[in-house]
């Protein structure tokens, strides 16, 4: 009887200490629409944190916003998602060379890497503007 009770125990630990990883994980499968840059403390309050979005639609083309000090920029282009087990990378290409692109090459194209969390990173961050983006609701 001492076993039975002992591995009932064992078996109830197991199940309420066993954790399933991917509770905190946020899972965005669409990904079209609109995302906009958002900045964390200590950058919340810093205009130029956030003064970017972009809109991604369902024919793979994409258009991203500036605004900042009252002006507006638009600049577009396509795009194309590529996932593999662990990763989702947006890739997007501009027609033409723009200073507003977010590029460590100076080339035409940028790319966002999607985190756990459902935010969109820019891989320019160490070279360029650092940009975190959310899916507008």
């Amino acid at each position: 009887m001492k076993n039975i009770v002992l591995l009932f125990v064992i078996a109830l630990t197991l199940v309420s200490c066993s954790k399933n990883e991917t509770e905190d994980d946020v899972v965005v499968s669409d990904y079209y629409g609109k995302w906009d840059q958002f900045a964390e403390a200590p950058y919340s309050n810093d205009a130029s944190s956030t003064q970017f979005s972009y809109r991604f639609n369902k024919d793979n083309t994409f258009t991203k916003t500036r605004n900042y000090d009252n002006k507006i920029a638009t600049l577009s282009g396509t795009f194309e998602i590529k996932t593999n087990e662990n990763t989702t990378v947006f890739v997007l290409t501009y027609p033409e060379q723009n200073f507003l692109i977010s590029s460590c090459t100076g080339g035409l194209t940028e790319s966002f890497t999607l985190d756990k969390s459902g935010h969109l990173n820019d891989n320019a961050g160490m070279c360029d503007r650092y940009g975190k983006y959310k899916k507008a609701k």
